[in-house]
């Protein structure tokens, strides 16, 4: 049996404010310093050195959209949602870490920012916000069409 969408829409609404709220609690500085720990790490690996490490902290919390609705997701097995959600995340993890990069390596002045840094900047944030959804599309193809379209019609396409 299909589920409404306004019902799905509803479960994931408040799952969401509950991540939101676990995020901003204490969630958010936990997943900023294993960050800071790894680009350090790899920074000084690769030899550049940074004094300050400036986080757009507003894009880092696309991640709980993907968790949100893939966790909500039927018709997909455990161990299956378990593998696309750790395949999401480390998706949306490796694009927090290009775009942290980006706003801080390729600014030519730290104290200003030029035309270049916001031509670049704002697509990218807006495609960062927008891969959480993007994700869960391809992840979750068939489950997504299992769960708006009854499995008669599903199966007569």
């Amino acid at each position: 049996m299909k589920e409404k969408p306004g019902i799905f829409i509803l479960k994931v609404l408040v799952l969401s404010i509950f991540l939101y709220i676990l995020w901003y609690w204490k969630g958010g500085n936990y997943y900023l310093y294993v960050l800071d720990g790894f680009l350090l790490h790899l920074f000084r690996t690769l030899g550049i050195k940074i004094e300050v490490f400036r986080y757009q902290i507003d894009i880092f919390n696309n991640l709980i959209p993907f968790i949100s609705l893939m966790l909500l997701t039927k018709d997909i097995q455990f161990k299956k949602r378990i593998t696309k959600l750790v395949i999401g995340l480390l998706i949306l993890i490796g694009c927090h870490i290009l775009l942290f990069i980006e706003s801080n390596l390729l600014q030519s002045d730290y104290q200003t920012k030029s035309v270049w840094y916001y031509r670049l900047n704002a697509p990218l944030c807006v495609f960062s916000q927008a891969l959480p959804f993007l994700l869960w599309v391809i992840l979750a193809k068939r489950s997504l069409l299992n769960l708006f379209i009854a499995k008669k019609e599903l199966a007569a396409k």
